[in-house]
């Protein structure tokens, strides 16, 4: 009998860890629909911003010791480095998805997940822009699109209109 509660036991907590707690969709299922252009639920938003989320808490840690380092050639900055690079790599659904919710605006999202979206904006690895606007930061924009003057260009280092990039 003891046998049986133990096997049941851990067979709920599969369930449970697999479930992720009742709203958490399979991140791969999400990724694929994202991929060929479906229409997202405020689900799928949930189930990316909770990835989004493990992965900036995790790179959080690397990019404070990179901070706080004198210089980028301490042991202490490229060890951070290596290892944030490292995280980066295996977050294999990490930029689609951050596209993907850059690129949704509240009402898609849903209340609570904006809420945390600006939440999480605390983290390097996750910038955004106001949340409550209908579009927000494109995030392989750093800057603002500006017109470039006609006349004096001193100090100008491009001519033409356009979008400082990463």
């Amino acid at each position: 009998m003891k046998k049986l509660m133990t096997a049941v036991a851990a067979f709920f907590c599969l369930i449970m860890a697999s479930c992720g707690g009742g709203n958490a969709v399979d991140v791969a299922s999400v990724a694929s629909r994202l991929a060929s252009g479906e229409t997202l639920t405020e689900a799928d938003y949930t189930s990316m911003i909770n990835y989004c989320e493990d992965y900036a808490k995790k790179a959080q840690g690397y990019y404070d010791v990179i901070n706080a380092a004198p210089n980028d050639s301490t042991a202490e900055a490229i060890k951070a480095t290596n290892s944030l690079a490292d995280l980066m790599a295996g977050a294999k659904y990490l930029e689609p998805f951050r596209k993907a919710l850059f690129a949704a605006n509240a009402q898609e999202l849903g209340s609570e997940n904006a809420r945390r979206m600006e939440e999480l904006s605390k983290y390097e690895a996750f910038p955004i822009a106001d949340v409550s606007d209908s579009t927000m930061m494109n995030p392989e924009q750093v800057g603002d699109v500006v017109e470039t003057p006609n006349s004096d260009t001193t100090g100008v280092v491009a001519a033409g209109d356009g979008v400082a990039v990463k």
